[in-house]
């Protein structure tokens, strides 16, 4: 079942809506040319002078005729080889999404570096945070200069995050003072022992019907609408040119009771069924089920021929007393990692965006564009993997893993 999201759904803009074809027509329309991004490591250096001869190119596993071969530098075609249509277009499109709920300074640099040495006459730029986006035009960079567009665009970013999440980060601080109160509950020594423990089974009761409701806040504030995320993946794939996704994702923890207070309320609460099945929910439940398929996902954001970079930024979790910070990252970082390195993006675990976002550039900035006619026709809507190879070399080829026919 698809779930509504506020923060990082909020990111992922609907797409156009498509016409839909019938069975019939589909399969009776002739294969379209498709284009493949490759880039070719050696080393970690980019192998140059490469041909079209040197390429080896399949399509579910069968062998496909590469039509035409363009080496690009940065946004400009500086060769061409093959039986190619026009010249693409190289024009590149940047996106930056940003899920934070805590500012970190590291993002200024990362902004202050791509406006300063990324950016070329002709590329635009799109900022999502979690309340709106910013839509910068080749006309908007014209106007004003690079470092003042950097400095109030960081502004607007941290603003944007400061206000968007002052209710998740109470909900944090509700239940970081709820599971202290567990942690603290116990019977009181030297009283009357069966009073002691129906008092604290009382205050128990209560503590972990509060620690549901805000955990409920605090989990719809997470949800994910798998619509919107695979929407965005389809507009990106109406754009021209080169498009790259940088989704900056800020490690997420939740405040909960230690495995030893864990063990000691399974213990004493044998006989409350009841309280066993809310402790096992809360606290022995993982609460990370998104309910999103990862492969569609996955195939969308191949679909786009966008790079996909996933930044995935650590955190240090907070040391209070007893209690436990339970990193909530895990199934996110599991699914958009997928989907970077199946678009021939980066996923980086980083405590320093800047410089992942300079490697990332850094590795796109030369790639060869093959394209090629599927030699068989397939049914609109089936994915069609791809895979690259250099002939005879052990070279390392990064590519989209590939596309949907359609």
């Amino acid at each position: 079942m698809t779930k509504k999201c506020i923060l990082l759904g909020s990111m992922f803009p609907a797409a156009l809506l498509a016409f839909v074809l019938s069975p019939a027509l589909s399969q009776e329309k002739s294969p379209a040319p498709v284009s493949v991004v490759v880039r070719v490591l050696d080393g970690g250096q980019f192998v140059d002078g490469l041909a079209l001869r040197d390429f080896e190119l399949l399509e579910n596993g069968v062998p496909q005729r590469i039509d035409a071969l363009f080496k690009v530098d940065r946004n400009a075609v500086t060769r061409q080889e093959g039986e190619g249509p026009t010249l693409p277009v190289t024009a590149r499109r940047f996106y930056l999404l940003f899920q934070m709920y805590e500012y970190n300074p590291k993002v200024s640099e990362a902004l202050q570096y791509f406006f300063n040495n990324a950016l070329l006459p002709g590329d635009t730029m799109e900022i999502q945070t979690t309340m709106r986006n910013y839509m910068l035009t080749p006309a908007a960079f014209a106007k004003r200069p690079k470092d003042v567009l950097a400095k109030e665009m960081d502004n607007i970013v941290k603003k944007d995050i400061s206000q968007t999440n002052f209710i998740y980060k109470t909900l944090i601080k509700e239940l970081r003072r709820m599971a202290g109160s567990i942690e603290g509950l116990s019977p009181v020594a030297g009283g009357d022992e069966e009073s002691d423990v129906s008092d604290s089974v009382m205050g128990l009761e209560q503590l972990l019907i509060q620690y549901r409701e805000s955990l409920g806040k605090l989990e719809s504030l997470r949800m994910l609408d798998q619509d919107k995320i695979i929407g965005f993946a389809q507009a990106l794939k109406k754009q021209d040119g080169r498009k790259f996704v940088f989704l900056f994702y800020q490690q997420e923890f939740r405040p909960t009771i230690s495995p030893t207070m864990l063990n000691m309320l399974i213990d004493n609460n044998q006989d409350s069924q009841h309280i066993l099945d809310a402790v096992h929910d809360l606290f022995q439940t993982p609460h990370q089920d998104f309910s999103l398929d990862q492969q569609k996902i996955v195939q969308a954001y191949c679909d786009s021929s966008a790079d996909l970079n996933f930044l995935f930024m650590r955190r240090t979790p907070e040391r209070l007393g007893g209690i436990t910070m339970r990193d909530l990252s895990q199934d996110m970082f599991k699914i958009f990692a997928q989907a970077a390195t199946a678009t021939g993006g980066i996923a980086e675990s980083t405590q320093d965006p800047a410089a992942a976002i300079r490697d990332a550039l850094k590795a796109s900035e030369t790639y060869y564009l093959l394209s090629y006619t599927p030699a068989s026709v397939s049914k609109d809507g089936e994915f069609r993997t791809i895979s690259v190879k250099v002939k005879d070399k052990d070279y390392k080829v990064i590519s989209r893993r590939g596309y949907i026919k359609g």
